[in-house]
């Protein structure tokens, strides 16, 4: 296996936010494996217009009329960019939800549909029988406003679990890069450490999710996979496989096994274990 690093989760212009998909595409390729530059495409449950919502559900409805419009063109863009054995591109959008939490689709499918859906299993249903996954993300907001419901958590369509962005760190609510959005702080009943108690079981990953069109940005958020190839089907089975780890911006390479299982197995328990780290980083 090799190590690699990527953003799978990230906006620009296409949608709300900023710069441009080809310059964003651009900036990761200098520094990223791979990345997947994110369009905000619904929100399913959105609170009703009001005159104190009214900002609120107009900016975000043209957002997804904007991302709607131009998906043709995004999708080529991001085909285009795909190079195997140098870079590696994904499609994606993303749904908000108070229902479920913020879910953002994945797909190594260049013809992905922009399907809309009440949940992630109905978006993933529609774009079916293309490969598809629903990332959780920023998942520690309070559990019915836009932080993951874990109770309706599946993780066939999420074997991945977005736990570090720009939002902050949501593995606890009592560890370091706490929340600071206007969306709340974070909320022990929709942390990490909640769904790993609960008895789920998911790959780590890291990205930005900030609006500013550069994928990797240093200190928002980054994921490493360990793949065979830096090709889409090597790294999609990784992904499925969940040999993934979240890092918050230095390219800290770790590599970790139980019994000779990587990371992402699952192994029985009981007897002897033989436990294996190996971690290099520019500091303790």
């Amino acid at each position: 296996m090799k190590l690699y690093f990527g953003d799978l989760h990230n906006h620009c212009g296409i949608s709300y936010g900023y710069g441009s998909l080809e310059n964003a595409l651009a900036a990761a390729r200098e520094q990223l494996d791979f990345c997947a530059v994110t369009g905000h495409a619904m929100w399913p449950d959105i609170p009703a217009r009001t005159p104190a919502t009214d900002f609120l559900v107009a900016f975000h409805e043209q957002g997804f009329a904007k991302l709607a419009a131009g998906w043709e063109g995004v999708r080529a863009t991001i085909a285009g960019a795909n190079a195997p054995g140098e870079f590696a591109t994904f499609q994606s959008y993303e749904m908000h939800s108070r229902a479920y939490g913020d879910h953002h689709i994945l797909s190594p499918a260049d013809d992905l549909p922009l399907a809309q859906g009440e949940s992630p299993d109905e978006i993933l249903a529609a774009v079916a029988p293309r490969p598809a996954i629903a990332v959780p993300h920023h998942v520690a907001y309070v559990p019915g406003y836009r932080g993951i419901v874990w109770e309706r958590y599946r993780a066939v369509r999420s074997p991945l679990v977005e736990v570090f962005s720009k939002h902050g760190s949501g593995f606890s609510d009592e560890g370091p890069y706490p929340y600071l959005h206007t969306m709340g702080p974070r909320d022990g009943r929709s942390t990490v450490r909640r769904g790993l108690e609960m008895g789920h079981r998911f790959g780590f990953t890291g990205s930005t999710d900030h609006h500013a069109g550069y994928p990797g940005s240093h200190g928002d958020g980054r994921v490493a996979v360990w793949a065979e190839s830096l090709t889409r089907e090597a790294l999609w089975e990784a992904f499925l496989a969940r040999r993934t780890y979240a890092v918050t911006g230095d390219k800290i390479a770790c590599r970790f096994s139980v019994n000779g299982a990587p990371m992402g197995s699952v192994v029985a328990g009981g007897g002897l274990r033989r436990v294996a780290l190996d971690a290099r980083a520019c500091a303790a």
